[in-house]
């Protein structure tokens, strides 16, 4: 019989036993859970007994009754993950048979509103007529129970599901690791300071990084997104917390623990930077118009945060689950050799039999890629038992298709949900099954660098062009860089070294965790935008709108009034409209809050009478802003006319006294001639 035919008839088989979902009683109406936090053996044997052990909790309004807690487990074991999935995309009845054999379930009698009963189920592998065949076993726990109204199935209303492997001797250890990855989780507007604080205590927070300090070194990878510091940072102070924030004391301590514990682990593990709070990097090649300005933003609070933070370590990227595509790789390839880490889905053509590094050949050089191929969920929370489980399930599979194929090169490497909390001892129950004594020989540590640095093969199968995944938009995007450009001629003129660093902030407002609130995200940019411009506004220049000089040549005052909080250091540019005028740039200079300051302007106008000047506040770099002061200079010309007017002054004098002296003579003359003219006629 063929696989296919087979599955086809053990689903219908399960399907039959099982039964159709009645509309009273579902495993979707949500109100009983089940959890499996106990299970052993970790590997099948033919002499074991299978226990298994967990909580049904009732989270509706309405009570439940009679409830039992059911071993599930199919008799013939999965040989591939291709029939693992196959089976998961057929429903959630593929994961086997009932034991219903009397002491082979437990009876947890009434479950009340918010309340929750531990199961505990143990049933000898000799009894359950398992075929023994090397494989993967899907094993669960379902419950059936009655309803409020006395009505009771035989489909499940709860359920929970992992996996056993069989694999009795394998050949070769297969590499096996656990990739950590340490992100904020939180949408940025739902931020709520004392979740986070309850969390770093003793939380999800804390169990993680417990758990992942618990992974052997040789096994663990650590992918940092260094905005994680950042915004933990500002809670280390109980005397200066945040707005709106009451801080204790032994909560800023708890902090101050988790951010140190946080720091050497990284320090002392295989560990690979990601970009400052994850940018979108799917928006940023969409949209590619400001895309050098917004990722040179981001590699600039990404090197002063890991500065700040005395960290390192190789860079890589880490796109959103559904958020990748081949034009996007091809653009992180030309940024860097960095590897990359994918899901599944957005290389279709990916393989177990390839390893979870392949190596992608793109325009600007090989890519390495870390495929994230976990299974599809399957019912239930995921749990430390589970997480354990599913790493050998890998390892299992992997074991198999190694000894089929000897060029496979299948492992073991997980990757963990940064949001998932292993609870305070789920560390040490997942870091054993890594090592090659923890696991029986299945599996040998191994971290994503090795397997990065070991000559990955080719994938050259499908990359997805394009996604229907909504990014940050175009105008967001615009924005952004808008305000970009002014945090940064703020920055220039600002003489603050606390000043707040606009380069993370920036990069903050790039993060995939705002692709929900985009709305808010605009709103943000806006205000932000808004006050930095007004700041930048209430630095002024007091002139007038004529100014006369008494010569071609003269100084004249400028004044600069710097209404900020803040020292700032500007300068002028000064431009006039006639280009045969000579004026000279102010070098910048210190004004403190408050204060202003008055510069004198020389200037010649040569042959000119008048021009009109603009003067700019400018950058030390020579960059200008603000609106431009325009104002007319003039000369009088005063030394010219006086002297004009005093030589024709001269003039006038010396020709009015040359011609009463002129005059005078010849009355004289006249004078003088008179009497002789008399006697000589008297004589005759």
């Amino acid at each position: 019989m063929t696989f296919r035919a087979w599955l086809t008839a053990f689903v219908v088989a399960v399907s039959l036993l099982v039964g159709s979902p009645s509309p009273t009683a579902t495993a979707s109406d949500g109100s009983l859970g089940v959890r499996i936090d106990g299970l052993t053996p970790t590997r099948l044997s033919a002499k074991a007994t299978i226990t298994m052990s967990g909580i049904v909790r009732n989270t509706g309004s309405t009570p439940w009754t009679s409830v039992q807690a059911y071993l599930v487990i199919p008799r013939s074991p999965f040989e591939s993950r291709a029939q693992i999935e196959a089976a998961i995309e057929d429903g959630q009845s593929y994961t086997g048979e009932r034991v219903v054999d009397a002491g082979s379930f437990a009876e947890l009698g009434d479950i009340a509103p918010g309340s929750f009963r531990r199961f505990r189920i143990e049933v000898p592998v000799s009894k359950l007529g398992l075929s023994g065949a090397g494989g993967v076993y899907p094993v669960g726990v379902q419950v059936l129970a009655t309803d409020e109204e006395g009505q009771r199935s035989n489909d499940a209303v709860a359920r929970a599901t992992t996996f056993l492997p069989w694999v009795p001797n394998p050949a070769t250890p297969i590499p096996a690791g656990l990739v950590w990855p340490f992100t904020p989780t939180w949408t940025p507007e739902e931020a709520e300071p004392e979740e986070i604080l309850a969390s770093v205590q003793d939380g999800q927070l804390r169990h993680y990084l417990d758990a992942a300090a618990a992974t052997p070194r040789e096994g663990r990878t650590v992918v940092l997104d260094p905005s994680l510091l950042d915004e933990l940072a500002p809670l280390t102070d109980a005397e200066s917390p945040p707005k709106d924030v009451e801080l204790t004391t032994d909560q800023a301590a708890a902090v101050v623990d988790w951010l140190a514990d946080l720091r050497e682990l990284a320090l002392g593990s295989t560990t690979w930077i990601v970009s400052y709070a994850r940018p979108d990097e799917l928006a940023l090649n969409r949209y590619p118009e400001n895309a050098e300005t917004l990722w040179n933003v981001v590699d600039d609070a990404t090197a002063d945060a890991l500065a700040d933070h005395a960290l390192t370590g190789p860079r890589a990227s880490w796109p959103t689950i559904a958020g990748t595509t081949l034009p996007m790789l091809e653009d992180i390839r030309s940024r860097g050799e960095g590897p990359t880490v994918v899901s599944r889905q957005s290389v279709p053509g990916w393989e177990p039999r390839l390893g979870s590094v392949v190596s992608l050949e793109t325009r600007n050089g090989p890519l390495p890629l870390l495929v994230n191929g976990a299974l599809p969920d399957v019912p239930g929370s995921e749990t430390a038992v589970t997480l354990r489980q599913r790493i050998l399930t890998d390892a299992a599979l992997g074991a198999l298709e190694r000894e089929s194929d000897p060029k496979s090169r299948a492992d073991a490497m997980t990757i963990v949900d940064p949001s998932w909390d292993p609870g305070t001892t789920g560390g040490q129950v997942v870091a054993r099954v890594i090592t090659t004594r923890g696991s029986g020989g299945l599996t040998r540590p191994a971290t994503a660098t090795e397997l990065v640095r070991s000559a990955p093969v080719s994938y050259s199968g499908a990359v997805l062009e394009e996604v229907d995944t909504t990014s940050l938009g175009a105008s967001t995007l615009d924005r952004i860089a808008n305000l970009s450009k002014v945090a940064d001629l703020h920055d220039a003129i600002v003489v603050d070294p606390n000043r707040p660093d606009h380069d993370r902030d920036l990069a903050s407002l790039l993060s995939v965790r705002w692709r929900t609130e985009q709305a808010a995200l605009d709103a943000r940019i806006a205000a932000e935008t808004e006050a930095l411009e007004s700041e930048l506004d209430d630095i002024s220049i007091d002139s007038p709108s004529t100014i006369t000089l008494s010569s071609s040549r003269g100084g004249f005052p400028l004044t600069l009034s710097n209404e900020t909080a803040s020292t700032v250091r500007v300068g002028l540019e000064l431009v006039a409209d006639n280009p045969g005028l000579s004026v000279d740039d102010i070098e910048p200079v210190e004004i403190d809050a408050g204060e202003r300051h008055t510069f004198t302007v020389q200037v010649d106008l040569g042959d000119q009478t008048s021009s009109t000047v603009s003067a700019r506040l400018a950058t030390e770099a020579g960059v200008t802003f603000g609106e431009p002061a325009v104002f007319n200079i003039r000369t009088s010309n005063v030394g010219l006319i006086v002297w004009a007017t005093m030589a024709a002054a001269g003039l006038l004098v010396i020709f009015t006294w040359a011609r009463r002296f002129l005059g005078r003579r010849r009355r004289r003359g006249a004078e003088a001639a008179a009497p002789a003219t008399d006697a000589e006629d008297l004589d005759d």
